[in-house]
C-alpha cells in the first residue's frame, strides 16, 4: 500500500526486487508499522471495503499492529504474516524455515489471546518461489492444527511459474500448495492468471477460492485472466485490489477493470466459449459481495443480507454533492444501482456499516 502507483508497467518479478521488498522492509520498525498502518485501514474502510485480506509483512510486531488498527477501526479482515525464506533480498528474508514458522505461530496465539470475531490469523506464504519446501510444509500443518483461513498467490506471472518449476520439478505450481497442504475450503489464492485445467480441478475438489486482480495483472502485463472458465469450472471466484500491484484501492475500480478485462477476451475470442467470457455488471458486483465471500470461506457469516448473517453494508447516495453520477430523476433502481457500478467512488458511500456498527459515516442515516 506504501508504495500504490509506482512501478505500473514493470513485470512481477522485478517490481518486487525494485519496489516492495524495499518498502516492506521498512517495518521492522514498528513505529513506521503505526504510522502506516491506520492510514490503510481508514483507506480501505473509505472505499467501502468491509471485509478486507491483508498480507502483512514477515515482520510479527508491525503485523500484531496491523491486527490492533483492523479491531480499533471495526474493519473484518483476515491477516497474514507474510512467510518468505529463500529467494529475496538478505535485508528482507527470514532466517530459516524453523523462525517464520515459530513467528507464524505466536501471530495465531496473539489473535487468539485477543480473539477478536472480525479479525482471523492467515496462513501466508508470500508464493512458492520464496518458500523452501520446509516451510511450506510447516504453514500447511499450522493450518490445519489452528483451522487457520490461507492466503497466497498462484500462476500471476509466466516468468513467476517457470521459475516455480525450476523449484518443484515435476510438479505444476497448484501441486506444490496442495502436497503442502495448503489447498483447503478456508483458502484463496490471488491472480491466477495463467492457471490450467487441472490445476482449476484441484481448486474446486479442494473447495479453495482465486481472488481475481484485474487492475494488476493489467498494470504487471501478468496476462488477462479468463475468469469466466474459472467460475464456470465450479471455482469461486472473488475480486482483489491486489494493492500495491494494483495501483487503486476501491474494489469498484477492481470491478470495473474486471469488466473491461472479460470484454477484452471476449472480444479476442479463438472459439466460442471465449465469446461467452464477457461479464455483465451483476456478476462483478456479486464477485466483490458475496462471490469474495465464498472465495475466502466466510460465505456462512457475510457476503448478502441473508438471514442470520453479519450486518456488513454500504448506504449509498448516487446524488451525493460532486458526484461522478448525473441523474435526471427518471432513472430506475437498476440503472442508478449499475451507474454507481460504473461511476461511483467513495463520495456516494454515506456510511459503512461492519458486524452492524457503523464504522464510516455521521451519527444520522
Amino acid at each position: 500500500m506504501t508504495h500504490a502507483g509506482l512501478g505500473t508497467g514493470v513485470p512481477l518479478l522485478d517490481w518486487l526486487k525494485q519496489y516492495t521488498f524495499n518498502y516492506e522492509s521498512r517495518f521492522n520498525e514498528v513505529e513506521f508499522a503505526q504510522k502506516v498502518y491506520p492510514k490503510v485501514v481508514r483507506d480501505t474502510l473509505r472505499q467501502g471495503s468491509t471485509t478486507v485480506s491483508y498480507f502483512a509483512t514477515i515482520h510479527l510486531e508491525a503485523t500484531k499492529v496491523l491486527y490492533d488498527v483492523c479491531v480499533a477501526a471495526g474493519q473484518r479482515a483476515l491477516i497474514g504474516k507474510v512467510c518468505m525464506d529463500r529467494n529475496a533480498p538478505d535485508y528482507y528474508i527470514e532466517p530459516c524455515a524453523a523462525a517464520s514458522l515459530e513467528a507464524t505461530k505466536s501471530f495465531i496465539e496473539y489473535c487468539a489471546e485477543k480473539n477478536s470475531p472480525l479479525v482471523k490469523p492467515t496462513i501466508t506464504p508470500r508464493f512458492a518461489i520464496t518458500c523452501t519446501p520446509e516451510l511450506l510444509e510447516g504453514l500447511g500443518d499450522l493450518a490445519e492444527r489452528y483451522d487457520c483461513h490461507v492466503q497466497s498467490h498462484l500462476d500471476e506471472n509466466v516468468n513467476e511459474i517457470d521459475f516455480v518449476k525450476k523449484l518443484f520439478p515435476g510438479k505444476s505450481y497448484t501441486q506444490v500448495y496442495k502436497d503442502a497442504g495448503l489447498l483447503t475450503n478456508k483458502t484463496v489464492m490471488a491472480h491466477c492468471v495463467q492457471i490450467t485445467d487441472d490445476e482449476l480441478a484441484m481448486l474446486r475438489e479442494s473447495g479453495s477460492g482465486i481472488a481475481h486482480c484485474p487492475t494488476s495483472n493489467l498494470s504487471m502485463f501478468s496476462g488477462l485472466a479468463h475468469v469466466r472458465h474459472a467460475l464456470d469450472s465450479g471455482v469461486h471466484v472473488g475480486l482483489g485490489t491486489d494493492v500495491a500491484g494494483g495501483y487503486a484501492h476501491s474494489i469498484l475500480t477492481t470491478m470495473r477493470d474486471s469488466l473491461s478485462v472479460s470484454s477484452a477476451v471476449a472480444s479476442c475470442a479463438r472459439n466460442e466459449e471465449e465469446k461467452l467470457a464477457g461479464l455483465k455488471f451483476e456478476e462483478a458486483f456479486f464477485m466483490a459481495t458475496l462471490g469474495g465471500a465464498q472465495a475466502i470461506g466466510l460465505s456462512d457469516r457475510i457476503g448478502n443480507f441473508s438471514p442470520g448473517k453479519a450486518f456488513d453494508a454500504l448506504v449509498v447516495d448516487v446524488t451525493s454533492p460532486n458526484s461522478n453520477v448525473i441523474t435526471f430523476g427518471t432513472e430506475t433502481a437498476s440503472e442508478l444501482f449499475q451507474q454507481f457500478i460504473y461511476l461511483g467512488d467513495d463520495r456516494n458511500i454515506e456510511h459503512i456499516y461492519v458486524q452492524g456498527r457503523r464504522v464510516h459515516g455521521s451519527a444520522h442515516v
